[in-house]
């Protein structure tokens, strides 16, 4: 079912049609997705001018960035063979005589990455500046899979992981997230170790190292258990119910709690529209108080005082208009 538009008549006999609520609702979820990707699109603008307002440029600078520019596809094919031949190392039951040449290409590989950069650190004339600018670069040959941050561009790339490292510590921050996060890691190593001292002798158990305590621990707190593992003396029994009571609960606070942050971002985003949604209503409000005092000075008046108000009306009009420079004339 299609809105009808609402058609009014003004006091002079004007038509005037309102438009249906459903555009209005359309125009509305245009006009926030407008501001969405102008919010984004500064976003954007402000990093790039971030990155170009501490980059510099010319000499030897720019040979550096002709450097990295020639060699960021090669450095991105190494890298992702890199990755193919470690996860074939890690995977496969190759014998020794065939992993050595395996591992001999994984250390030229890498070895060769290492190489690139330490060119573009020497040619570099600021070695300092460019680690700062770009701290995030060693780990792409730590790494040699990260290779393809280049593409992306080192330096947009810092400061993206910057802004996520704001971001993780404002989450961190959020209602004692830490804290909680402590609880909970030192509720599992405790409740692990003590359920060792109890299961490592005790007749029939399963649990005889602190890496099968430790994941027991894990699976009985996040509720998922397995049964691989589990106590079966009365101490071990004793601190697994503890376990299960006070884990249970540190889990549901980290999870509330992290749960809790994107509400948070979800209601300041919805308050920031409704504080907008007001501001416009307070000029709109503004504009018909204006009109309906001019309609009051108008009932009565005498057409001489009409005129005045018109007359006062244009003036206010006339001073409030934006001067316009003036523009010179052509002589042919």
């Amino acid at each position: 079912m299609q809105d009808s538009t609402e058609v009014r008549t003004a006091p002079d006999g004007t038509t005037l049609e309102k438009k249906p609520s459903s555009i209005e609702r359309i125009q509305r979820l245009e006009r926030l997705e407008q501001e969405r990707l102008e919010a984004k699109a500064r976003k954007a603008e402000r990093r790039r001018q971030t990155i170009a307002g501490v980059k510099p440029s010319g000499g030897r600078h720019d040979l550096v960035d002709e450097i990295e520019q020639v060699t960021k596809f090669p450095m991105a094919l190494l890298g992702i063979a890199w990755l193919v031949i470690t996860i074939i190392v890690l995977t496969s039951d190759v014998s020794g005589s065939a992993s050595i040449p395996l591992v001999g290409t994984l250390f030229a590989l890498w070895a060769i990455m290492l190489a690139e950069y330490l060119v573009r650190l020497v040619v570099t004339p600021d070695s300092r500046g460019y680690l700062k600018r770009r701290w995030a670069e060693p780990a792409t040959v730590l790494v040699p899979a990260l290779q393809g941050w280049h593409f992306i561009g080192i330096e947009k790339m810092s400061l993206l992981l910057h802004e996520g490292e704001l971001r993780l510590e404002a989450i961190l921050k959020h209602h004692s997230l830490f804290r909680v996060l402590i609880a909970a890691c030192a509720t599992l190593i405790t409740g692990a170790w003590l359920v060792l001292l109890f299961e490592e002798n005790a007749k029939a158990s399963n649990i005889h190292s602190y890496p099968d305590a430790l994941w027991w621990a894990i699976v009985t707190v996040t509720t998922v258990g397995y049964g691989d593992r589990y106590p079966v003396s009365v101490g071990g029994r004793v601190v697994a119910a503890v376990l299960m009571l006070v884990g249970i609960g540190l889990i549901g606070v980290l999870t509330a709690t992290v749960a809790s942050v994107f509400i948070k971002e979800h209601t300041d985003a919805n308050k920031e529209t409704f504080k907008k949604g007001h501001a416009d209503l307070g000029q709109q409000l503004a504009v018909i108080s204006d009109r309906l005092a001019d309609v009051e000075r108008r009932l009565g008046a005498t057409p001489a005082e009409v005129a005045a108000v018109d007359a006062l009306a244009d003036a206010e009009a006339e001073a409030n208009r934006p001067i316009e420079p003036d523009q010179g004339t052509s002589t042919s």
